[in-house]
């Protein structure tokens, strides 16, 4: 027999026990605030790309793609937390839409005028790993993952405070072990499944987690880098899923979330502010909009 098919959990129906499964007619209708249809999460993925990343078990996207040292590669990653996120916080703070800033931890340690910025936006914080070279898989020690967990948490905390309670995993990457070592070390919620649209509970051996609906099929570095789209197809693309969510909810009375994920080195580039900037404000004039972080759409969701 095919060892593929003898891990204990091989079953009919899930083959886990993390969270029962359900259809998305099944779930609860919720009401936004100001009776808003669709809640417009905007998140900015913040990731420090070491030039030292490891090419096993597999590369995260956006990893280096030249041979150790890659100037090159690295220098254009950390154009994003150096330029291209403060474009991006000017047409949010413009528009007055708040964010959830998915952060490396390093950066906490290494790029404090980054870390001044973020708070005065008064963003949202999330942990987006310790950085972009420590991916979660099988092969790391249970020992060695909850160190890595713990100093990127560590380094979040002492910077933003107690809030941060998000994670990401580089590469949306984990280990078996992984949610139960977020939950262990105080996190409450995480985003690295893209199974669904809208947020459900989990169960670790330390606690409850909740799943937040992180769109990767609608991210800019999923199109724009990865699929090499055009910055105006992406927002057509960010445009027409809106429509679609938007009519659902009129439809049936249910909020919705659209959650428009940005990565500053890749929609930070200046030809692509005013499109960027087009696409929010065409969102916003359709109104029925929400406009919140993370945070606030988690609270909802559990105060219903």
């Amino acid at each position: 027999m095919n060892p593929y098919l003898e891990y204990p959990k091989r079953r009919r129906g899930l083959d886990h026990d993390i969270y029962a499964h359900r259809n998305m007619a099944d779930v609860a209708r919720i009401a936004w605030p100001g009776g808003a249809r669709v809640a417009l999460w905007v998140t900015v993925q913040m990731g420090h790309f070491p030039m030292d990343m490891p090419l096993t078990p597999f590369v995260v996207s956006g990893g280096m793609e030249r041979p150790y040292p890659s100037y090159w590669d690295y220098t254009q990653r950390d154009y994003g937390n150096r330029v291209g996120v403060f474009r991006i916080m000017r047409a949010l703070a413009t528009r007055g839409i708040p964010a959830t800033a998915f952060m490396s931890g390093v950066l906490a340690e290494r790029y404090p005028k980054l870390i001044d910025a973020v708070k005065a936006a008064g963003w949202d914080v999330a942990a987006l790993g310790l950085d972009m070279g420590h991916v979660h898989h099988a092969g790391v020690a249970v020992a060695e993952e909850r160190a890595t967990i713990a100093r990127a948490a560590a380094a979040l905390r002492s910077a933003f405070g107690d809030q941060v309670r998000g994670w990401l995993s580089p590469g949306h990457s984990e280990s078996a072990q992984t949610l139960d070592l977020l939950a262990e070390a105080g996190f409450t919620w995480a985003a690295d499944w893209a199974n669904d649209e809208m947020p459900y509970a989990m169960t670790t051996a330390a606690g409850p987690l909740t799943a937040m609906p992180l769109a990767w099929d609608l991210s800019d570095q999923r199109m724009l880098f990865q699929q090499h789209m055009a910055t105006e197809d992406f927002c057509q693309s960010v445009l027409d899923a809106h429509a679609v969510l938007d009519a659902e909810a009129a439809a049936d009375g249910g909020g919705r979330i659209l959650c428009v994920t940005l990565t500053p080195w890749v929609m930070g580039q200046a030809h692509r502010a005013a499109e960027m900037g087009a696409m929010l404000d065409a969102i916003l004039a359709r109104g029925g909009v929400w406009k919140a972080s993370g945070a606030e759409i988690l609270a909802a969701w559990n105060a219903a």
